[in-house]
């Protein structure tokens, strides 16, 4: 019985727009974002600035941390940020003499919060496969992996990033499944567009990769440089419709696993 598996509330996605987590949290979801990045773009965007405490720093270097004391509210309904720090890059070394323990810090600190509190819980890692990407797909549920369109290396990128999903499987965390794969910057009038979606729709079915497609659209940029989700800086945006679009995607894919589990 699907009331026994409890399959949406345990969800942990991960790597996941931010403009995604705000469609979602429109869909009357509650959304956790778990800044893994220390770039911090999403704690920028979500807090307007960056904390010195109560972070992800403090998740990997406090045992005795509560972890409610690090979830921030944003000026979004039902959308919470657990922020990151710029120190929390100095961490890598010591956390990866730690291996494989460290590994895990985040799943067994998070992940029954997160179950407890949250529909979603969304880990936006840095654009790498090092440790903070691993540290997050050892918590996660599902994967979601974004290609740009028109980059002759997405697709390299794209086969290295599902050997790793696999390789995390296999070592670590056997309930991590791929969800979707997310084509990004999309503009169907140049080539490589065209081919980048035409070589992923020959290695890929249909069911894992995601109907809905992220166009180019400058309105991205003029948002993020006055901290803003594109859906709040330009709703009728053709970026924030597709947002929308992917969130309710989303939300059908796991609806449909509801009723067929």
């Amino acid at each position: 019985m699907v009331s026994e598996r409890r399959f949406l509330p345990d969800r942990l996605l991960d790597p996941f727009r931010l403009w995604a987590c705000f469609a979602l949290a429109r869909q009357g979801q509650r959304v956790l974002v778990v800044d893994m990045d220390p770039q911090c773009n999403s704690t920028s965007i979500l807090l307007q600035g960056n904390p010195d405490a109560n972070t992800v720093y403090d998740v990997y270097t406090e045992e005795d941390l509560r972890l409610p004391q690090c979830i921030h509210a944003t000026n979004y309904e039902h959308l919470d940020c657990l922020p990151n720090t710029h120190y929390t890059s100095a961490l890598e070394p010591n956390l990866l003499r730690a291996l494989p323990d460290s590994f895990t810090i985040i799943r067994q600190r998070l992940r029954e919060y997160v179950q407890e509190n949250y529909d979603y819980a969304v880990l936006d890692c840095p654009p790498n496969m090092g440790f903070f990407v691993v540290s997050a797909l050892q918590a996660a549920d599902f994967v979601v992996v974004p290609i740009k369109s028109g980059s002759a290396f997405s697709i390299q990128g794209l086969m290295k990033a599902i050997e790793l999903i696999h390789d995390v499987q296999k070592n670590g965390n056997p309930d991590l499944r791929f969800l979707r794969l997310l084509i990004n910057q999309v503009d169907r009038r140049t080539v490589t567009s065209k081919v980048t979606i035409a070589q992923v729709e020959k290695y890929f079915p249909q069911d894992q990769v995601f109907a809905t497609m992220v166009p180019t659209n400058a309105a991205f940029e003029r948002a993020e440089g006055e901290l803003k989700t594109i859906i709040r800086y330009d709703p009728s945006s053709f970026g924030a419709k597709a947002y929308r679009s992917l969130a309710k995607e989303v939300l059908h894919i796991f609806d449909r696993q509801l009723v067929t589990a």
